[in-house]
């Protein structure tokens, strides 16, 4: 009897202590050699407590690439709820990534200053795709450009005017109390 409640107590322990994986997806960009890959990944409660806990590997080789990790948010229980990931890739190695976070993860490489390399975004299986940029059709925008020195494009003046009397004024029945 003890010895298949230890063998449930094991399983159990590989089930609920084991590492979760989370694939990522980008698009290759045209340009040739290295750039970062950069998204937001969110956890579960309870499932990340540090970031070290969260690693990026490599899915032909299954090592690990080094990584930066920034957490952006926790849960109230002072778990991981979301975290920025960024790591390096190259155009001329083309290979898949996937995330690996749980008790059993630990990260050994890091890094904390990013250099100057372009920057793509990833997504996660069931997040919705970022978009990069935008075009909005509007339609057509006329900009009149008028250089005559109307009073009307003049008219903060007044006010300005307006305050500047009434200082002198408040200055000049200042100094007459003053003197008496």
């Amino acid at each position: 009897m003890k010895k298949i409640f230890l063998f449930f107590l094991f399983v159990l322990y590989a089930f609920v202590l084991e590492a979760d994986e989370i694939p990522i997806e980008f698009e290759y960009p045209a340009i040739a050699g290295d750039f970062y890959v950069a998204g937001t990944v969110f956890f579960p409660p309870l499932s990340v407590p540090d970031p070290d806990n969260i690693l990026v590997i490599d899915k032909s080789t299954e090592k690990e690439v080094i990584s930066k990790i920034t957490v952006i948010e926790k849960w109230p229980d002072g778990s991981i709820l979301s975290a920025e990931i960024v790591f390096p890739a190259s155009s001329q190695r083309k290979t898949r990534y996937a995330i690996l976070y749980g008790d059993k993860v630990r990260r050994k490489k890091s890094f904390t200053d990013a250099s100057v390399l372009p920057t793509i975004s990833f997504v996660v299986p069931g997040a919705g795709k970022t978009v990069e940029s935008m075009d909005v059709s509007v339609g057509q925008i006329n900009v009149r450009v008028d250089r005559s020195a109307s009073i009307r494009y003049w008219w903060y003046l007044l006010p300005a005017l307006i305050l500047i009397f009434l200082t002198i004024l408040r200055t000049l029945r200042t100094i007459r109390i003053q003197r008496k």
